[in-house]
């Protein structure tokens, strides 16, 4: 899978383990998007949706809250995303047909979800 269909866009990544994020992000980059991110809230994604995201990744478990008001906002307003989660089970059902990596995840299957999430 070919990160050249990641050349150009705009990906919000919101990842609360700074690590992760971090590596998330440089990966993006290298592929040739803008990455707006890491961010690591729900505020701080909902700051940061202006302009909007061609995508999003989304970790579930963000410390003591959720990443769903991201997912339905994102959802709202038809920007593609996909869940990178160790806890796909917390997903609620009108989201259950997104993508999804199970952490711990690979950079080439974050690719692959997210061209599908595109395509789609």
């Amino acid at each position: 899978m070919s990160n050249e269909a990641l050349s150009g866009l705009r990906i919000l990544v919101v990842e609360d383990d700074f690590l992760l994020g971090l590596d998330l992000a440089t990966m993006l980059e290298h592929a040739g998007a803008e990455v707006v991110g890491p961010v690591i809230s729900v505020q701080e994604a909902l700051d940061a949706l202006d302009p909007l995201p061609d995508i999003a990744t989304l970790d579930v478990q963000l410390g003591e809250e959720t990443s769903f008001p991201i997912a339905d906002t994102l959802a709202q307003r038809g920007i593609p995303f996909v869940f990178a989660t160790g806890a796909a089970t917390l997903i609620p059902a009108m989201h259950r047909s997104r993508p999804l990596c199970q952490k711990p995840v690979s950079n080439n299957a974050i690719v692959k979800a997210l061209i599908e999430a595109l395509a789609t």
